[in-house]
């Protein structure tokens, strides 16, 4: 690895402030920073940073962790993730065992009609139970236990009556909708979407640190034009003051003062955009670090303290090339939604197929009834208890079976989604082929740009030694009376065009580095940060599960 240095020679003239980059490897992983996945507010109170000469002393690290933590953009993205990962468990609602009751009470009473003398009346209470359960076949199992009592009163028939019968139900598809993947379609639809979710979050959180990274060079870049343009004003009051005394002592004409003069105005509106130019960065900075608003934060200076020197290291095209294939959440994205295009490809395949359902239903019953001979003697009293035992010793067995057939001559909904289906097949897995292009295009001019932007710290840093040294010449030039004011003048401003040239081209090789992590899938990792985002629970074992257990953000 060779290095990319902005050291130089300490400027000769009075008042220039030397900028001096101390090291700063790249390639060396910053202290793990753990980001979580779940829905969360950001922190109410600001973070806790270092103040020194009343300015906030702000490294990389520090602006990247504040970041993970309270940026607005990661925090909606939480709670997306949280809300899909939640439809998992939404979905898997096919299987909540269903408990049913019915509890009723009756009570009528009829006029006299033209052949009784008196009314009649009925009172009737009844309380039935059952379970139902969804089977991975498709199909519904269910187990019911009814109760009643009928009372009637009547001039002829007066009667008081209980009856109690368990039964048992299937219902079976047989050819559409038969089989766990009719059953689980929407179980895996919703896993996929949560997948998609996680990748989705991942890509937020590197797009959230890449541009903290930005803002945090473009302040660093920003702060360091700022001393050059200082150093470019004491190169013009130099020159100035030098004139003054000459034209004090008669050895130059006055019309010298006027050139320096503009020189100094010139230079001094450079420092103001500069500043302006601070400030915005600031601004910027703070609004991705979610500072809150008002508060001292947003009224003090930031002072970066991560140098911007770094090494620079050796690319591979073909090697970045496969780990952006393996790394890149954009590449997991559309590989996700061809394995679901596949899966929907197969749920409307099975779509096709008529309706056939099996129906059986297999149960016992039970009755007690007052009984009256031809004499109105009252023979037997009802019990419950009777009907009850009735059932439970199954001396009245029933059953029944039936097949049920549906199905549309023409069938063109199911026709038309199959074929959409089989299409979103070919269209996604044609866009996974164009995200690996894009990819992979992504790569090679990243890596393009981190080789320019190196080589031109290097001519930046040539272009500045021979503008010093000709600035140099120029002056002993001066000094003996075969230079000008304005000669001087113009080669202090390609001192300080080669000064400013050398700060942004080691600003664009940071945020080219940055952009490069980011096309190969690793600027997490290089920048040290880990995101806590559990995998999806196993469904298969979840299918049947009777434990209440707490959901993902759940209250």
């Amino acid at each position: 690895m060779r290095r990319t240095s902005l050291r130089s020679k300490p400027w000769q003239y009075r008042g220039a402030l030397l900028i001096t980059l101390l090291a700063w490897p790249v390639a060396a992983p910053a202290a793990e920073i753990t980001v979580t996945a779940t829905a969360a507010k950001p922190p109410a109170e600001a973070p806790a940073l270092e103040m020194k000469d009343d300015a906030v002393q702000l490294s990389l690290d520090q602006a990247v962790t504040i970041a993970l933590q309270q940026n607005l953009g990661l925090v909606i993205e939480r709670y997306t993730r949280t809300q899909q990962r939640l439809g998992l468990f939404q979905s898997l609602g096919i299987y909540d065992l269903l408990a049913n009751a019915n509890a009723s009470v009756s009570n009528s009473k009829f006029p006299a009609g033209v052949s009784q003398i008196q009314g009649t009346g009925s009172n009737n209470r009844t309380f039935d139970f059952s379970f139902a359960q969804t089977i991975p076949t498709g199909g519904n199992v269910s187990l019911g236990w009814s109760n009643s009592r009928d009372e009637s009163s009547s001039p002829f028939r007066a009667g008081l009556s209980y009856s109690s019968s368990y039964t048992f139900s299937y219902n079976q598809p047989l050819l559409r909708n038969f089989g766990r993947l009719a059953t689980e379609h929407n179980i895996l639809v919703a896993r996929t979407n949560s997948q998609l979710s996680r990748q989705e979050f991942e890509r937020q959180v590197t797009a959230t640190v890449q541009q903290v990274e930005n803002a945090y060079w473009t302040l660093v870049g920003a702060r360091e034009q700022l001393v050059v343009a200082q150093q470019s004003l004491g190169l013009a009051k130099e020159l100035h003051e030098r004139n003054r005394i000459q034209v004090e002592v008669g050895t130059m004409a006055p019309l010298e003062l006027t050139q320096s003069q503009a020189a100094i105005a010139s230079r001094e509106e450079g420092i103001i955009r500069a500043t302006s130019a601070i400030g915005d960065a600031e601004d910027q900075l703070r609004l991705l670090l979610n500072l809150p608003a008002g508060g001292d934060l947003w009224q003090k200076a930031i002072m970066p303290t991560t140098p911007s020197e770094t090494e620079h290291a050796a690319i591979n095209v073909a090697e970045a090339i496969a780990t952006a294939y393996a790394e890149r959440p954009e590449l997991r994205t559309e590989e996700l939604r061809v394995a679901q295009a596949e899966i929907d490809a197969r749920f409307f395949r099975n779509q096709l197929w008529p309706d056939l359902g099996l129906r059986v239903t297999y149960g016992f019953a039970g009755a007690s009834a007052l009984l009256v001979s031809s004499t109105g003697q009252v023979l037997n009293v009802p019990a419950f208890n009777d009907a009850l035992q009735q059932a439970l010793r199954r001396d009245f067995p029933s059953w029944s079976a039936a097949l049920v057939f549906a199905y549309p001559l023409q069938n063109r909904a199911a026709r038309a989604q199959s074929a959409i289906a089989n299409l979103d097949v070919e269209r996604f897995e044609t866009e996974l082929a164009q995200q690996k292009a894009t990819i992979a295009t992504e790569v090679r001019r990243a890596a393009r740009a981190v080789e320019t932007a190196a080589k031109q710290i290097d001519a930046a840093r040539v272009a500045r030694e021979f503008q010093e040294k000709n600035l140099e010449a120029e002056r002993k030039r001066y000094e003996n009376g075969m230079s000008t004011s304005f000669q001087i003048t113009q080669i202090q401003d390609q001192v300080t065009q080669a000064r400013s040239d050398e700060v942004t081209a080691t600003i664009t090789y940071r945020t080219a580095l940055a952009e490069y992590y980011r096309a190969i899938g690793r600027l997490l990792e290089q920048q040290g940060v880990a995101i806590d985002d559990p995998e999806e629970p196993d469904y298969a074992s979840s299918r049947f599960s009777f434990r209440r257990a707490p959901l993902p953000g759940e209250k």
